[in-house]
């Protein structure tokens, strides 16, 4: 074997488990993120009622709202997105009306992915 590939080899063997172990050493938040496959965006839906809980915080926000005898939780965009774009915790905030347009999970789960909130009037894109 040409000294060149045995150098690559043997550095892909000791590359490899480092890698592994600094994806261990991420945040759990930042492994569990799912992605937005699980969504299905050929059947958008919106929801309004009221805000009955708000968390904003990493990797994205979300909220609970209670429609059609469910309680549905609102996944929302992270909290950098959102303050930019206004939607800061006194606009999102428990108890508000909110009208919330985006895509339900493929699997019936009470969950969908917001595309925009609007609160009093004003929308608040999140993609």
């Amino acid at each position: 074997m040409p000294p060149l590939v045995r150098f690559a080899v043997r550095s892909w063997r000791l590359f490899t488990p480092l890698l592994f172990a600094g994806l261990l050493l991420l945040p759990p938040s930042a492994r569990a993120h799912h992605g937005w496959g699980s969504y299905d965006a050929d059947k958008p839906m919106t929801i309004e009622a009221a805000i009955e809980e708000v968390t904003i915080g990493n990797p994205h926000g979300s909220m609970v709202l209670v429609h059609g005898g469910r309680r549905w939780e609102i996944i929302l965009a992270p909290p950098s997105r959102m303050n930019a774009r206004g939607a800061t915790s006194q606009v999102v905030a428990k108890g508000r009306p909110v009208k919330a347009y985006g895509y339900p999970r493929r699997d019936g789960t009470a969950e969908m992915r917001a595309e925009w909130i609007e609160i009093d009037g004003k929308r608040y894109e999140l993609r």
